[in-house]
């Protein structure tokens, strides 16, 4: 099960968030293209998956990653269902050595 901890934006060429989540139980091998968000001006095919995710602990329960041209009013979609996203907020301390790298 995936829950989403925080929501971040992030200073980037293009509109871009940085996104904190738990995974229970923990995974190292998550399949990250399974997240998705609903673009309904885009086929499928071109909606917005993760983007440089990275674990924050060694177990793998915690993740970041950046997602571009979020919409926080629609829910992320996850292989655990839509999940509602929470308001946007400043980056937290703990994640301020992330970086955002161009794909």
């Amino acid at each position: 099960m995936i829950n989403i901890l925080g929501v971040h934006s992030v200073e980037a060429p293009e509109p871009c968030c940085l996104i904190e989540v738990e995974l229970n139980p923990p995974y190292l091998d998550y399949d990250w293209g399974g997240i998705t968000q609903e673009d309904p001006g885009q086929s499928k095919d071109n909606w917005q998956v993760p983007w440089d995710e990275r674990p924050l602990d060694a177990m793998g329960g915690r993740w970041a990653f950046f997602f571009h041209y979020l919409d926080c009013s629609r829910p992320l979609l996850t292989p655990d269902g839509p999940m509602t996203l929470p308001i946007s907020s400043p980056v937290p301390e703990h994640l301020a050595e992330i970086e955002y790298e161009e794909p």
